[in-house]
């Protein structure tokens, strides 16, 4: 038996299905290799953008009351999300640092270019794409991979209709 949950506002659902194609979209262009760097760093420039808008948002919208859950569980979802919050800064600020300490500017769709860093330094470059390649994506896509499940151990296990508040 599914329960009837509160739905999130607009807004927030509108943040989050978007942030997710800007995930999803940033992957796909790195995949397609070198000569997709530009867009790939645009977007990510943008889903920085975006993130700080929904941090924002979630800052000044109401949530919908948490659906029933035990302590644990709710600990675990509030450290999944928050961990979250902090990977979808961290991803895009670790790329585009290492992008400036390089000396090279991004271009954000040809609209505008932050100038990169006057001095160069190749060893915080090398760090910082490091971290965000290596340490920062693995720990996205395992969260994301833990939001998921949660998400549908609620919808098929327990059943109480969580997915359709994010609907």
């Amino acid at each position: 038996m599914t329960t009837v949950v509160e739905k999130y506002s607009l807004g927030a659902r509108i943040f989050h299905w978007i942030g997710a194609l800007l995930i999803v979209a940033a992957w796909v262009l790195i995949e397609q290799g070198e000569s997709f760097i530009g867009l790939h760093k645009a977007v990510g420039f943008s889903f920085l953008i975006w993130t700080i808008l929904r941090i924002v948002n979630r800052v000044i919208t109401k949530a919908p009351p948490p659906v029933p859950m035990s302590k644990l569980q709710t600990m675990v979802a509030s450290l999944v999300h928050l961990a979250l919050y902090v990977v979808m800064i961290a991803m895009p600020v670790t790329g585009l640092l290492g992008t400036l300490a390089e000396g090279q500017a991004l271009s954000v769709f040809g609209l505008f270019e932050i100038a990169g860093f006057a001095t160069v330094n190749y060893d915080l470059a090398d760090q910082m794409i490091a971290l965000h390649k290596d340490v920062v994506w693995t720990a996205l896509l395992a969260l994301i991979v833990a939001h998921i499940a949660g998400a549908l151990y609620h919808q098929f296990v327990v059943k109480d209709n969580l997915i359709a508040r994010m609907r």
